[in-house]
């Protein structure tokens, strides 16, 4: 359903306007002494304030990690709007500014601030921080942060993701139905078993900690990327300020046979890490610390339980799968490559000194190691990168032939999405996008209208196992009959302008995927002729009706547009050649195709089949020099006027 034509609406690249004037101009002023004394009761009444930004998190912080910690006024003519604090480190000759950095076992920092901030005028305030400090990079992760624009200002996003769990104080009864079922038996078993669950404040289990952490690394090859020491300042820190529980479990005998470290505030408590002792497993004290924990956690009041990461184990819990995103700015050029260096080294180093443990300890009684579930605060050695892989050097000769290369960079700019995720592709064309996407996740359903494309995909992707491809109208009603129902996401690039019926393919999609799920639809919102499609919509509030009477909980409508040098390089090495082509081709008209089956790639691919490794070696070349310029796209959020747009739409169910 897809022509690589039909992009070219992406031209209005650099004359698109991202990044407007702000409206105020913030000044980050360096916060005396003398009132840093009074941090948290500086920052109690912000509603961004977050268990990091306390005095007890960052004085952790400042004996674990050695960095310097720094806090700011965030100033606009003269008056406090807010404020922020990080670590300042240097590594080698670069000075670096994290709230927080990758690795310090801290979900969130960045600003202290109420809703209403300008983001505009404070991120121009830490760009002039960073020239004033000579600063080689800035790191930021706040759930408040703007996507929009912070990618207008060249920060580059980390994806992860994090299930939240919704605690209900005074009703343990409504937690309890929210877990899966077979989570529930978990906890029954672990409680015939006659384990018990206590929150201590003996700071020796930060070692019983370690001590199972360490062997459980060392049975698979891995070492602890931190000492012994940061947990024990963990509890010290924490523990004296009344934000940690740590919990032991033990069973009949008294025996200590798991712990878990959960820290909170007011509001939250997060899971730092814990360990189980693999022996044990069989009565489920992994299962039944959480539950107790959050147990604990609505007694005292608190709402929300992040479990800090994603996985199988987690999400029994009852959650909501969230995306949470790691901000980095590189001010220097030198600095971006020596970013990448480090995290290449670190994973190595510690790779290399867990297989010299190994080869070491080579009678270690396996029976008797470690299980360990370390959340999303970076306590684990070692952990796959969130960026799926959306390119390799065997996907030359072994994938399908790629006919459109530019919506596998949307996808992998603006879709996130962890391993686990059962996903739902709408018009895959040829099929590379599917081959590529299948490799990063559990399991990958295409639908395609027409039955010719989907025999040739059939044979494509026949040597991919979690692929599932059937011959479906999304347009007509019953479609959870055909495919079934509880997808975890679900996309569909240059698709929407050819449906006839776009209200019932998303009332279709809001049926089939399971609440929380999301979405992403990006199509060219041009009027015919600028269009070979036959939708478009002349109003967000079009739009907007769709959506909602569709059953989606939530979306945003971006303007979606190539940055200058990916813009420049598309259009001259991909755009003009083609429009060349098809000024010379024979027969060449208007057309205006509804499905896949009619377009030239379908027709005559076979043609271009002898010339795939070459055509694939291009696309890769052009992928790449795309990237010179940081990210491909650039997004603009829109409230008003969407026609003669190109349109990305990011939903939740």
């Amino acid at each position: 359903m897809t022509s690589a034509s039909t992009f070219t609406c992406i031209r209005e690249a650099a004359r698109s306007k991202v990044w407007d004037t702000p409206l105020v101009r913030y000044r980050l002023q360096p916060l005396p002494s003398s009132q840093a004394t009074h941090w948290d009761d500086l920052i109690a009444d912000y509603e961004s304030a977050e268990l990091f930004h306390r005095k007890a998190w960052l004085d952790y912080l400042a004996a674990s990690r050695g960095v310097e910690i720094r806090r700011w006024t965030i100033q606009a003519d003269g008056d406090a709007v807010g404020y922020i604090c990080g670590g300042f480190l240097r590594i080698g000759p670069f000075r670096i500014l994290g709230s927080p950095l990758r690795g310090w076992g801290t979900n969130f920092m960045g600003p202290v601030v109420n809703r209403g901030i300008d983001q505009r005028a404070l991120v121009n305030a830490l760009d002039d921080l960073a020239c004033e400090g000579n600063l080689a990079m800035i790191e930021l992760e706040h759930s408040w942060l703007s996507a929009p624009v912070l990618e207008a200002a060249r920060f580059i996003a980390a994806p992860d993701w994090t299930y939240l769990v919704d605690l209900i104080p005074r009703d343990v009864g409504a937690m309890w139905r929210t877990l899966d079922p077979t989570c529930r038996n978990r906890i029954r078993k672990a409680e015939a078993a006659g384990l018990t669950v206590e929150d201590t404040d003996d700071t020796s289990i930060a070692d019983e900690y370690y001590d199972q952490y360490r062997v459980m690394l060392r049975a698979k090859g891995l070492t602890p990327s931190f000492p012994r020491e940061h947990p024990a300042l963990l509890v010290s820190h924490l523990k004296k300020a009344d934000r940690l529980f740590a919990l032991r479990v033990k069973d009949r005998a008294g025996s200590v046979i798991a712990t878990a470290l959960f820290p909170h505030d007011e509001r939250t408590m997060y899971f730092w890490s814990g360990a189980s002792w693999a022996h044990t497993h069989q009565v489920c004290p992994n299962d039944y610390v959480h539950w107790r924990a959050m147990q604990l956690a609505a007694d005292r009041g608190l709402t929300v339980y992040n479990m800090c990461g994603y996985g199988r184990f987690k999400r029994k819990f009852g959650g909501r799968l969230t995306v949470t995103t790691r901000w980095h700015k590189c001010y220097q050029p030198t600095a971006r490559v020596a970013r990448q260096l480090y995290e290449h080294s670190s994973r190595v180093r510690t790779s290399l000194i867990g297989h010299w443990q190994r080869f070491v300890y080579p009678r270690l009684n396996l029976s008797s190691t470690a299980s360990v579930d370390s959340g999303r605060s970076r306590t684990t050695a070692t952990r796959k990168s969130t960026k799926y892989q959306s390119f390799r050097l065997g996907d030359i000769w072994d994938s399908p032939l790629h006919d459109f290369p530019i919506r596998d960079e949307l996808l992998h700019q603006y879709f996130v999405f962890p391993p686990e995720t059962k996903m739902l592709e709408i018009g895959p064309g040829a099929g590379f996008t599917s081959f590529w996407m299948a490799r990063n996740i559990r399991h990958l359903s295409v639908i395609d209208v027409a039955p010719a494309n989907v025999r040739k995909l059939k044979a494509a992707l026949s040597g991919v196992p979690n692929v599932s491809l059937i011959c479906a109208d999304v347009c007509e009603p019953g479609l959870e009959r055909r495919i079934g129902c509880g997808f975890d996401a679900a996309y569909a690039v240059e698709v929407l302008e050819f449906l006839s019926d776009p209200a019932e393919c998303m009332r279709n999609l809001a049926t089939v995927l399971r609440p929380g799920a999301s979405l992403l639809v990006q199509f060219p919102n041009y009027p015919p002729p600028h269009n070979q499609g036959i939708t478009y919509f002349r109003t967000r509030e079009q739009l907007d009706a769709l959506m909602r009477s569709a059953g989606f909980a939530s979306w945003d409508v971006y303007a979606l547009h190539l940055r200058p040098v990916a813009a420049t390089l598309y259009r001259t090495l991909h755009e003009r050649p083609a429009k060349l082509y098809r000024r010379l081709r024979p027969g060449r008209g208007l057309v205006r195709p509804l499905n896949y089956d009619d377009v030239w790639a379908f027709q005559h691919g076979h043609r271009l089949e002898p010339y795939k490794y070459m055509i694939h070696g291009a696309w890769a070349l052009l992928s790449a020099a795309m990237h010179l310029g940081g990210p491909c796209f650039a997004r603009e959020s829109l409230e008003g006027a969407i026609l003669n747009r190109n349109l990305l739409l990011l939903a939740r169910r």
